[in-house]
């Protein structure tokens, strides 16, 4: 069947090149130059490959993890990989990945072919991974296996938490950290009520078909004391951010919680507290937040550090000027984060720190205090100002996203399920 539809391709050719005249003279076409039926064959198939460019049918592949204390010296060594192609592999990866940040959990491929161990791919990520060959010469390359996102939705009643609500149809509790930080101006996550409800459509991730975790939420909702407020994510072609239904931004001057996500209030802001260790009544112009040791403290919004060394009961102490009205300060810090030292500038969101209990403390917490004027508020109450809104040349577009989002949120119901298809 195949001989005859490459007949009929090549016939109409065949009979115009004869029928080709100069002049009035008919060119000839030698007979020794004519390609018969019989020379054309099939394109044979390429080899099947995997995700990582190695040719399976050559391959016998071991797919294992890196347990405690193994190094790439260990796992080529048990497969039989000398010494000194071990260290020519080291030398070659030099300044391409550092093979010292190998870590338990991480998967790894080891490809054996009829010379022995020839390939190893180490996934340093569930994205990135590393390929190294030494059958013929010794090669590393690093690379990316693509993301793909699919859309999901959730939506619940909040009982008791939000996490809760959140875990109970099975969706990461990474989602949880997100609203939170989309809201974090506009909802006091510590008022919530049994009633309020949520929606959100976001994105899951997946490589190679494993889940790796939630991706951009797109939208959300709050149904909060009555009050709904929805938020929409969008980009501008320089920068994204979420903003609400007119195009004001959710995002405020200044984070009302220091943290990542919402820890526990354990003393508020108050002109007339009993000190716990002084046993006195004295101003408490913070609020403190329980959390572990160690937990990481964000910069409340951008600005330059004013202050960061020991100070008396405020213990490890970080002070940051936001501009000529606002200016915050973090006390009590088991220690600084890398490169925080006065003078030195910080973007919203910045880790700065990490909790402790230096200074008067019963246990771990940071007590965190904001200044307008040099006057202490009370951060937790406070009506922060908006951040930036979108630009008028922004807004059609815009609304366009609005509209499709919302018909997204209002179909939803009060359970989790996927849409179909990829966005």
């Amino acid at each position: 069947m195949l001989k005859k539809l490459i007949a009929f391709a090549i016939l109409p050719t065949v009979i115009a090149v004869l029928i080709i005249t100069s002049g009035n003279q008919q060119v000839k076409i030698s007979e020794t130059n004519l390609v018969t039926i019989d020379e054309f064959y099939e394109i044979p198939a390429l080899p099947a490959v995997d995700t990582y460019g190695m040719v399976m049918e050559d391959y016998r592949v071991v797919e294992e993890r890196i347990q405690r204390n193994e190094s790439l010296y260990i796992i080529l060594s048990r497969h039989g990989v000398t010494r000194e192609t071990i260290h020519y592999i080291q030398q070659e990866a030099s300044g391409k990945v550092s093979l010292n940040r190998m870590r338990p959990g991480q998967k790894y491929r080891v490809y054996i072919n009829k010379n022995g161990a020839s390939a190893f791919v180490w996934h340093r990520s569930a994205q990135e991974y590393t390929t190294i060959t030494w059958d013929d010469e010794i090669t590393v390359e690093n690379g990316t296996i693509p993301v793909e996102t699919q859309i999901a939705t959730v939506s619940g009643t909040i009982r008791s938490s939000l996490a809760n609500a959140i875990s109970s149809q099975g969706v990461s509790q990474r989602l949880v950290v997100e609203l939170a930080n989309i809201y974090a101006w506009t909802v006091d996550f510590y008022g919530l009520r049994s009633g309020d409800q949520f929606r959100a459509v976001y994105e899951n991730r997946y490589v190679n078909d494993e889940y790796i975790g939630i991706g951009q939420i797109k939208a959300a909702e709050f149904e909060h004391r009555g009050n709904v407020l929805r938020a929409y994510f969008f980009h501008n072609g320089e920068q994204g951010g979420y903003y609400d239904e007119e195009g004001n931004s959710m995002r405020r001057a200044m984070m009302r919680v220091p943290f990542e996500y919402n820890p526990r209030i354990s003393s508020g802001f108050s002109h007339n507290r009993m000190h716990p260790i002084l046993n006195q009544r004295r101003p408490h112009y913070g609020t403190d937040y329980a959390a572990p040791t160690g937990t990481p403290i964000l910069a409340s919004g951008d600005g330059v550090v004013t202050e960061a060394q020991h100070r008396g009961g405020n213990g490890n102490i970080v002070q940051i000027r936001h501009n000529s009205v606002y200016r915050t300060a973090y006390l009590h810090m088991s220690r600084f984060a890398s490169g925080i030292r006065p003078g030195v500038r910080v973007q919203q969101g910045q880790v700065i720190g990490y909790v402790g209990q230096t200074g008067l403390a019963t246990g771990p917490h940071l007590c965190y205090r904001l200044y307008k004027n040099n006057t202490p508020i009370n951060s937790v109450t406070y009506d922060f100002p908006p951040d930036e809104g979108l630009g008028d040349e922004f807004m059609d577009e815009y609304r366009a996203e609005v509209k499709r989002l919302d018909e997204m949120l209002d179909g939803l119901l009060d359970s989790s399920r996927p849409l179909a298809g990829l966005y």
